[in-house]
């Protein structure tokens, strides 16, 4: 392997892909997390995933607890959907 790769020109070796440090955006604010990145955007079906899964991990977290605890289930259940991922 050494001696093939004295055998390639310096100028020709692959260079590593990066992409440069402006790509991709993320930030936070009151209506919740966004991000902006390159590519082409998620489908419905794609978004109606991501929904059903980011609820589960309210399910499954402490703070699914607390909802249940200071609004009741069935408010708590209300509350869950509104939770959602929507384009920005």
């Amino acid at each position: 392997m050494a001696n093939m790769l004295k055998k390639i020109k310096k100028g020709q070796r692959k260079k590593p892909s990066t992409l440069p440090v402006d790509v991709a955006h993320s930030w936070l604010d009151q209506d919740g997390f966004h991000f902006f990145g390159p590519g082409k955007p998620p489908t419905t079906e794609e978004y109606e995933e991501m929904t059903r899964a980011y609820r589960e991990k309210i399910r499954n977290s402490p703070l699914w607890t607390d909802m249940v605890r200071q609004f009741g289930k069935k408010k708590a259940e209300e509350l869950l959907l509104e939770c959602k991922v929507k384009p920005g």
